[in-house]
């Protein structure tokens, strides 16, 4: 059945429609067929009979094939039906060119008339208007590919990332990032970025307050484990874009004298290898800030919003962020105040001895 059935598309792909036909009318006749066989014979013998010009017959067979109990056979023949179906329009006249009747006569006895002669003549055939089709030169190339280049650093940097620090107390921090773009979607960058991050740090949270703005935040954890993702994200953030920065370096040192802890920050950011790309603006936020006892950035370009510190980085330089602060421990005061009370009630008690009033008793 099989090379049969090869045999019959074989004749219908060089144009031999009639032997196709004779072939799929004897396995239509004479050999028991399933429904699928018999549909695919159908389909066949379909596309033979509108080879041949037959249109009637292969709309005959369509009709039946509507019936078939193949959902997706019959879903085929009833879009073929649709096609057959369909009335012819009517070709305008001035879609096509009618040549007169030529006479072929003999020109052995006769001589060339005038006409003849012109067209023996050689044609002279004139050029197309616009020319013949030249290559592109190398200016303009390289113009284009300028341009091109330029368009694709503006519409991949025309965003704002801001990482935001927060030490709420000693040896603990936590970092946020607020990534917003200034289109009205996301770019490419940012899926990627976002997809990439949600994979390698799953402890990280992201919410999206805007259609182009996504927030990542993270718990609060160890100076040496905020140093250890903001590594990570920032090698993350590297790859998606396609670029090599090297890693960030967050330390922080702390002196506790009991009831105040003394805190370091050195924060250093390496973006030499960052090239300036229009519309990218990268700063980094401290939240909270105890009172200050020293302040030294490199690129000094400090702001204060709300007690908050903003401190801008600058693409192709080594950025360096060193604060150091005093903060209150609570735990030490919270053991001051106990040993004041202590003292106190000591000194109460001792008065009562002094006054006669002795010891308190129980009541007999």
């Amino acid at each position: 059945m099989s090379a049969e059935l090869a045999r019959a598309e074989a004749a219908i792909a060089r144009g031999d429609y009639g032997q196709s036909l004779e072939i799929l009318e004897r396995l239509s006749n004479n050999t028991p067929l399933t429904t699928n066989e018999e549909a695919n014979i159908r389909m066949l013998m379909i596309t033979a009979w509108m080879g041949k010009g037959e249109d009637q017959k292969a709309i005959n067979s369509v009709r039946l094939l509507t019936k078939c109990k193949d959902e997706d056979i019959r879903f085929q023949a009833k879009q073929l039906l649709s096609i057959l179906e369909a009335p012819s329009l009517e070709r305008p006249a001035n879609w096509s060119i009618n040549l007169p009747p030529i006479s072929i006569t003999s020109f052995k006895d006769s001589k060339p008339t005038s006409i003849q002669r012109k067209r023996s003549e050689k044609v002279k055939v004139n050029p197309p208007p616009t020319g013949p089709t030249k290559a592109l030169n190398i200016g303009f190339s390289s113009f284009v590919l300028v341009i091109l280049i330029g368009l694709t650093i503006l519409l991949s940097g025309c965003v704002r990332i801001t990482t935001i620090i927060n030490v709420p107390g000693p040896d603990r921090v936590s970092i946020k990032w607020e990534i917003e773009s200034s289109t009205t979607q996301l770019m490419p960058w940012q899926l990627e970025f976002l997809s990439k991050l949600k994979e390698s740090s799953p402890e990280l949270r992201q919410t999206n307050e805007l259609i182009s703005k996504q927030t990542i935040t993270s718990p609060t954890l160890h100076a040496k484990e905020a140093n250890l993702l903001l590594q990570k994200v920032a090698r993350t953030a590297a790859n998606s874009g396609g670029i090599e920065v090297a890693n960030p370096e967050f330390l922080l040192q702390e002196r506790n004298w009991f009831v105040a802890v003394q805190q370091k920050l050195n924060l250093l950011i390496d973006l030499t290898n960052l090239p300036e790309v229009p519309g990218l603006s990268l700063s980094v936020k401290i939240k909270s800030l105890p009172s200050q006892s020293g302040l030294k950035a490199s690129p000094e370009i400090i702001k204060n919003e709300n007690n908050d510190l903003v401190w801008i980085l600058k693409a192709g330089e080594k950025n360096n962020l060193i604060l150091q602060a005093w903060r209150w421990n609570l735990l030490g005061i919270g053991v001051l105040v106990v040993i004041a009370m202590l003292a106190f009630s000591l000194v109460l008690q001792n008065l009562r001895l002094q006054l006669g009033f002795g010891f308190p008793e129980l009541p007999p």
